[in-house]
């Protein structure tokens, strides 16, 4: 039994694996990290290991004390993988991007994969039928550009993201809307097109908060379930427990 934890911009999840299983799993506030982790860790005393995805490294030392007495992996292109990487330098590959990447290898074998993942950046990767990751592209997500538009203009507001009714704005919020959102969904049909006349037999899956904004279905996309990242940290633990 092992613990895997997802640490984000704004949340903790937290999961207890039996083997290939999820026994249980929580969510809470960034803010409530220790809560969380204590709770997980009083309930499940014979939890050996655990594997932390933290994207941006926010706590590594509370992390290790807290989990003290567990053989602690910090997820990076250090472990061993499911599969290669030709990005440069691979210790730059986010922990999120890699375990997307393995999730991918437990699910998809020799399968070309693009994984695009909808959160504070959008970032796409492609995986090949050899598990090699090929590299991909970032671009800014929903919340980033309401906020680029807000910090970099004098005028514009500040605005939270809401479902979007036509795609014609006739006042300046229903014009930032619409060009947040047709932007997006743009960009994707069209990175999508562009692999899909390279790639022949491409799978694409989509993943993260904000892919449930996209229409169902999307351009023969499929939509990974709400766990897809947690097997895949539980995918790279196994790889580097095996005794």
């Amino acid at each position: 039994m092992h613990l895997v934890i997802d640490i984000g911009n704004t949340l903790i999840k937290s999961y207890v694996f039996e083997r290939d299983q999820i026994v249980t799993s929580a969510i809470d506030s960034i803010d409530n990290w220790n809560h969380l982790l204590k709770e997980i860790v009083l309930s499940f005393p014979q939890a050996r290991s655990a594997i932390v995805s933290d994207v941006n490294k926010t706590f590594p030392v509370e992390l290790n004390h807290f989990l003290g007495h567990l053989n602690v992996f910090h997820c990076s292109a250090d472990l061993k993988l499911p599969f290669q990487t030709l990005y440069k330098p691979k210790m730059q590959l986010g922990a999120d991007r890699i375990a997307l990447l393995a999730s991918c290898c437990l699910h998809y074998p020799n399968t070309e994969v693009l994984v695009i993942d909808l959160g504070s950046c959008i970032t796409y990767d492609w995986i090949n039928a050899q598990a090699i990751h090929q590299g991909g592209s970032i671009s800014p997500g929903f919340g980033m550009r309401y906020k680029s538009m807000n910090d970099y203009s004098g005028t514009l507001p500040l605005l939270t993201i809401e479902e979007v009714n036509g795609s014609v704005g006739t006042s300046t919020e229903q014009a930032m809307h619409v060009g947040v959102s047709f932007g997006i969904l743009n960009e994707i049909e069209g990175i999508i097109g562009w692999y899909d006349k390279k790639i022949d037999n491409l799978t694409v899956i989509l993943t993260g908060g904000d892919a449930e904004r996209l229409p169902k279905p999307f351009k023969n996309s499929i939509f990974a379930h709400s766990n897809f990242l947690a097997e895949g940290l539980n995918h790279i633990l196994a790889i580097n427990t095996i005794s």
